[in-house]
């Protein structure tokens, strides 16, 4: 395997994901990241107590440009966070590991991967969970039934 380049997971709102490497310095990293979230690179580092962190990766701009919601990186960040995030993550996230030590990039670890595997799973499954209510509407979440802006009358 090539040292200059890091292992992550690119996960698309759908539910999707598939492998991804990208450069590990300079410009060129920057370029395939904002080829793979569509956009200006915005990171977001989430830690773990006594373990590697987690990087996501996210269009900058994604929600305000109206991109859908990514149910699955955002219930992976949770898993890693140790519980849920006041917000969500929106359009294409590309996961990366990250040393807080150094405080730079590294590989996704095979834990973390196998996480995101089982998470779209479990997604998949029969029964599974809707996201939680509340959020923005896009035309992929239009299954999902959203609370009235409008009090009831009683």
């Amino acid at each position: 395997m090539n040292t200059a380049m890091l292992r992550a997971v690119r996960v698309a709102p759908d539910g999707t994901y598939r492998p991804l490497t990208v450069p590990r310095d300079g410009e060129a990293r920057r370029a395939a990241l904002s080829a793979a979230v569509g956009g200006a690179p915005e990171y977001a580092r989430y830690g773990r107590f006594g373990r590697g962190a987690v990087c996501a990766v996210v269009h900058e701009t994604g929600r305000g440009d109206g991109l859908p919601s990514n149910w699955l990186a955002t219930g992976f960040v949770a898993r890693v966070r140790g519980g849920p995030l006041p917000y969500c993550l929106y359009g294409p996230v590309v996961l990366l590991g990250y040393d807080p030590h150094t405080r730079q990039l590294a590989d996704l670890g095979d834990e973390d991967r196998a996480t995101v595997e089982q998470l779209a799973v479990r997604r998949s499954a029969p029964g599974a969970p809707h996201p939680p209510q509340g959020g923005p509407t896009t035309a992929d979440e239009r299954t999902v039934p959203r609370p009235s802006l409008r009090p009831r009358k009683t």
